[in-house]
C-alpha cells in the first residue's frame, strides 16, 4: 500500500482547516467585543500524516498574522496536491514500464 497519497491528503485536510481558522479570525476582528483567537493545534500521526484540532489561543486575532497564515496554508494545500498528482503520474509510468 502506498502511503504517499494518504499523507498528502491529511496535509490537505489540515491546510483547509488552517484557512478556515484564519478566515474566522479575520471575520470576527471588526466585531466588538472581539472573541478569543482561534489557533490550529497540529499533531503528526505515527506512520505519516498530520491531524489538527481548533483550539482557543491567547489574545485577540491579528489580521496580518492571519492573512499570512491563510496564504501559508494555501501554499501547503497546493504542495500536497502536487505530491498526489506526481505520485499518480509515477504510478502510471511504473505500470507502463512493466506492461
Amino acid at each position: 500500500m502506498n502511503a504517499i497519497p494518504s499523507i498528502a491528503a491529511s496535509g490537505m485536510r489540515v491546510a483547509v482547516m488552517g484557512v478556515r481558522v484564519a478566515a474566522q479570525n479575520i471575520a470576527v476582528q471588526p466585531v466588538q467585543p472581539v472573541g478569543p483567537r482561534q489557533v490550529l493545534a497540529v499533531q503528526t500521526i505515527a506512520g505519516g500524516g498530520v491531524s489538527a484540532q481548533v483550539t482557543s489561543g491567547e489574545g485577540a486575532p491579528d489580521m496580518v498574522a492571519d492573512l499570512l497564515a491563510a496564504r501559508t496554508y494555501e501554499v501547503a494545500f497546493a504542495a500536497n496536491a502536487v505530491v498526489i498528482r506526481r505520485n499518480s503520474e509515477m504510478l502510471g509510468t511504473l505500470f507502463d514500464a512493466f506492461a
